[in-house]
């Protein structure tokens, strides 16, 4: 393979990893029922689905002016939202972790049992999101049911936790994620929040940031948020992860005119001032930094068992290789395995799976 001595390198930097790092990882929080589209019935039980989000799309302009009747078969139900799955990824490669967001408003839901009772800390002030979430070999379709995630912004945060004890944990955690700022209206807030905790703290955070598919929201609002990462620069280093359609808009807003995602990543990252700016289409990654840009393939599969999670699986492998102490060429290395082993498994891996799927991908036995 054409990177083997760079993946070579991660393999022996990976094998005796551990770590007592902290993380803090909000705000969002989805149930995710995972769903195939039948194409055709032909038992009660066997079915063949349609594949490809272009077929799906020519079903339903076939009903048209006529009405049409669509199935659904769900797979299974799963945690879900940027930061769980995030959280989660992190925590199966040894990370302590403290979350945030929409887990549970009386309780935490039963879809993240498992994630809270390893927690660090948990911080639960509204009920989870819904996502019906099409699996495509070619993409995924996310349906979302939103309305409980407008109460996710900085009073009603400060209503669960003190300030003085958020602070506490923002600065003894190492990485600071904060994600799905398309469904969250009141993230803002949030940010603007932490913009005033920053500075007053000795040990600042590496930060991470995650829009998610901003197509649908105001241009305005979107340029709010672009100033506000650009500010978060200044009190600590930003890692702004972007998938490739997401970096369209993005590139787009900022009024640049790029198709190539080395360069469109460099333009991006220079707009904003910030130390990383990470672009994941399917196939592979870019990330850009201060000193360079660079793409690397990844070990892709035309026939994925699950995609939806794929990119936080990404920013998961991403922001370990960077916090693993990791070159940011490395920390690419990282997040194409994680997302590749994730989309072929349907769960993110630990530490010693990771390593021995990059042999394998090193090996060409992928």
């Amino acid at each position: 393979m054409k990177n083997k001595k760079l993946l070579d390198e991660v393999i022996k930097k990976s094998v005796d990893f551990t770590t007592d790092t902290q993380v803090f990882v909000g705000f969002d929080g989805f149930i995710d029922e995972i769903i195939h589209v039948v194409k055709e019935r032909k038992t009660t039980t066997e079915y063949d689905r349609i594949e490809t989000i272009n077929d799906f799309s020519e079903r339903i302009a076939e009903s048209a002016g006529l009405s049409g009747n669509i199935e659904f078969m769900p797979i299974r139900i799963k945690l879900g939202g940027n930061g769980p799955i995030l959280a989660n990824a992190l925590m199966k490669l040894g990370y302590g972790i403290n979350i945030a967001g929409a887990l549970g408003k009386t309780r935490v839901h039963s879809v993240f049992a498992e994630l809270a009772e390893k927690a660090l800390k948990v911080i639960s002030f509204a009920d989870p999101g819904h996502t019906d979430a099409l699996e495509f070999l070619d993409g995924k379709i996310m349906l979302g049911k939103v309305q409980h995630l407008e109460e996710i912004n900085w009073v009603n945060l400060l209503k669960k936790i003190d300030l003085k004890h958020l602070t506490r944990i923002i600065e003894d955690s190492r990485l600071f994620a904060l994600t799905n700022w398309t469904m969250l209206p009141g993230m803002n807030s949030i940010l603007k929040g932490i913009l005033k905790i920053l500075p007053q703290i000795k040990h600042k955070p590496l930060l991470f940031l995650d829009l998610a598919d901003p197509h649908i929201r105001m241009e305005p609002d979107l340029i709010e948020v672009l100033n506000l990462i650009s500010q978060l620069e200044k009190c600590a280093p930003v890692i702004l992860g972007l998938n490739q359609r997401e970096s369209g808009l993005i590139a787009e807003v900022l009024n640049i005119e790029e198709d190539l995602l080395t360069i469109r990543s460099v333009r991006i990252r220079e707009k904003l001032g910030l130390s990383f700016l990470l672009i994941h289409p399917v196939d592979g990654a870019v990330v850009a930094t201060r000193e360079e840009s660079f793409w690397l393939s990844g070990p892709y599969t035309p026939r994925p068992l699950l995609t939806t999670g794929a990119g936080d699986n990404f920013n998961a492998g991403f922001c370990h290789g960077i916090l693993a102490g990791l070159s940011p060429r490395e920390s690419l290395v990282c997040g194409v395995s994680t997302a590749g082993f994730y989309v072929r498994n349907g769960y993110p891996p630990g530490i010693n799976e990771l390593v021995d799927f990059m042999r394998n991908w090193s090996q060409n036995r992928i």
